[in-house]
């Protein structure tokens, strides 16, 4: 039967045939008393049929129609394809009949085959027209598909893929590497029972309801997919689900990371290939083959793959024996993708994480070349990297951006800033987080220590209103990031009205950004220019984000950084060496109730960084802990 598996659909080309030196009779058509006429007249409706059969869901009865055996040249031609998949199939009538006398002609055919996830197989066959009454036929027989088919004979495909490439890291240490997994599922129809469903829920995080609708609805014998692991946890789980009616397994190998946990969101993950996994991975890809799906091994697949290989051989109808190789296909191995990460700060980062009980997330980028060192996600791994892609309201973080519009208007780092516990703007009363106690007059430097909400808004008439745009603008906030995989930049829209520039003056209101873009604004502090950031040197843009920051400015907010480390709201880091760094608290509403989340950005000699704890009470005391982890790893 016609294969139906989802491929990629090439536009099948009708080619029509040579003409004969004799001229059509009455009307156009070919005068059937004209043997040569007649005869390529055939072998071209019937190589026209042929290229519909072997286009994507066609069926071959319209080719076997034009021969004097249907039903058994129908299901060879049919075979044949569904041994080498193909794709489709160019085929062209070369030069005119050769007839030996009125009822008997032939005429060469050049096929073009391709096959699917290999290449281009060519030969030439031979059609022969006989004349049948009245109509002149194709015969039935396997050489008119390949030479040396004969009625028994068969071709055999075998497609071999090259070892995946591997994702280095910035020393060519190999991130990834070819390990085995187990691919579980279950057989088709009702064989499993409602225990083996709930067994792949409980033990596979696998909706085993979804998993049993599947099976249910694919064709008999056939094995369904579930889930693919690593080969030793499958040994863990064998005495628990090996056993159990309708669990099917096969092994293989896939390009992992050394522990199921490490640098997840940015290296991806891999599984068989789906519809749309499958576009992306290339014309020379299969659908059983293992491929990216997120992250790096989804960006960069066709690089890491390479191109398989494969050959087809004519085998003997009874012994099975190889009669020769007609087509071979050498494959070409991957290149690796060498990336900006450090796998050590990687690992501190993620044990760092791994203290938290919230979801949270921490970036560390080069400040002087905006290179990402670590970027991870916990305390439970997630594909999904909210590292790069979280759009979050960055809190007091933030006032680095501020202080720097505020400089910038002629303020300086002694200027006076009114603490109070409240103020209100526009009929919009505003406080300061919690455990901070108004101490009235002070300097910037002070509310930039103390985090000073109403200190910094006092201020906003200061400002134009797309003056808080600007200002980010110079950090490299608010532009799209070209990176390899997917990262948020930021946004800091110019404020509707006196309200929401007061909200954006605290990172709050319209203003968003990732714990990547946070990153960034602590590393624009450090290296005195805003960088972009680089995941994959000389694949992603590199070089300044924005012009560099006035060196008043730089000096004054490092300064502030400093200062708040050593006598103000991130002392819990004095211990770190020199430490600069900025916390920060984020109102948000998640179901109709205000929540915070705790930030903290910084940077130490040429490393910047970024925490967010979700849901934590302060950037202080969710962040601080995670940071002082973090740094005491990376000395």
């Amino acid at each position: 039967m016609k294969r139906t598996a989802a491929i990629v659909c090439l536009s099948s080309l009708l080619i029509t045939a040579g003409c004969s030196d004799s001229k059509p009779g009455a009307g156009g058509k070919p005068d059937p008393n004209d043997e040569k006429q007649a005869s390529a007249e055939v072998v071209k409706q019937f190589a026209d049929a042929w290229v519909t059969a072997w286009a994507p869901d066609g069926k071959p009865d319209a080719a076997a129609a034009f021969t004097d055996n249907p039903t058994v040249f129908g299901k060879r031609l049919d075979d044949v394809d569904s041994a080498l998949i193909a794709n489709t199939v160019k085929v062209t009538p070369q030069g005119d009949p050769k007839c030996t006398d009125g009822n008997n002609c032939t005429q060469d055919l050049a096929i073009e085959a391709d096959l699917r996830g290999i290449g281009t197989m060519k030969w030439t066959s031979t059609a022969s027209a006989v004349k049948t009454g009245d109509a002149w036929k194709i015969k039935a027989s396997g050489d008119t598909i390949y030479p040396g088919l004969g009625d028994a004979n068969y071709l055999k495909r075998v497609r071999a893929l090259p070892a995946r490439a591997s994702i280095l890291d910035r020393n060519g240490v190999a991130l990834t590497a070819n390990r085995p997994v187990v691919i579980v599922g279950v057989t088709s129809g009702t064989v499993a029972t409602p225990a083996t469903y709930a067994a792949f829920t409980k033990n596979l995080d696998v909706d085993g309801a979804k998993l049993a609708a599947r099976a249910k609805a694919a064709p008999a014998g056939q094995f369904v997919e579930a889930i693919t692991i690593r080969s030793e946890e499958w040994n863990r789980l064998r005495p628990i689900m090996g056993k159990l009616p309708g669990v099917l397994t096969m092994g293989g190998t896939q390009s992992l990371a050394a522990t199921a946990t490490f640098a997840r969101s940015i290296i991806g993950t891999m599984r068989t290939a789906t519809e749309d996994t499958l576009k992306n991975a290339g014309p020379s890809a299969s659908a059983s083959d293992q491929v990216g799906t997120t992250g790096l091994q989804y960006a960069f697949q066709q690089q890491l793959a390479g191109t398989p290989g494969g050959t087809v051989t004519l085998r003997d109808g009874k012994t099975k024996l190889t009669i020769k190789t007609v087509f071979s296909q050498q494959g070409t191995v991957g290149k690796p993708v060498k990336t900006s990460l450090d796998t050590k700060m990687q690992q501190a980062a993620e044990a760092a994480l791994a203290t938290s009980k919230l979801p949270a997330s921490l970036v560390a980028v080069q400040a002087s070349t905006g290179q990402i060192l670590a970027a991870a996600n916990g305390p439970t791994p997630a594909s999904y990297n909210r590292a790069f892609q979280g759009r979050y309201a960055p809190g007091s973080t933030f006032k680095i951006v501020t202080s720097a519009a505020l400089l910038g208007s002629g303020e300086t780092a002694a200027t006076k800033l009114p603490c109070t516990n409240t103020i209100t703007v526009f009929g919009k009363s505003f406080k300061n987080y919690d455990g901070l106690a108004a101490y009235g007059a002070g300097t910037m430097q002070k509310a930039f220590n103390e985090s000073c909400n109403t200190a910094f808004i006092s201020q906003h008439a200061r400002l134009p209103k797309d003056g808080m745009t600007k200002a980010a603008a110079m950090f490299g906030i608010g532009r799209e990031l070209d990176l390899s995989i997917s990262a948020y930049g930021g946004s800091v829209p110019a404020p509707k009205d006196d309200t929401a520039e007061a909200a954006s003056m605290i990172g709050q209101g319209t203003v968003t950004a990732s714990p990547l873009a946070v990153a960034l604004i602590g590393a624009a502090v450090d290296h005195g220019t805003a960088m972009k950031p680089v995941l994959v040197p000389g694949k992603d843009a590199a070089g300044a984000a924005a012009s560099p920051l006035p060196a008043a400015t730089v000096a004054a907010l490092r300064t502030f950084m400093r200062t708040t480390v050593t006598n103000g709201t991130a002392h819990l880091l004095a211990g770190n060496g020199a430490v600069a760094a900025k916390t920060g608290t984020a109102e948000v509403v998640q179901k109709g109730k205000v929540v915070t989340n705790g930030w903290m950005v910084g940077y130490r000699g040429d490393v910047a960084f970024a925490v967010i704890v979700e849901g934590g009470v302060s950037g202080g005391k969710a962040a601080g802990p995670i940071v002082q982890n973090f740094l005491s790893r990376t000395k």
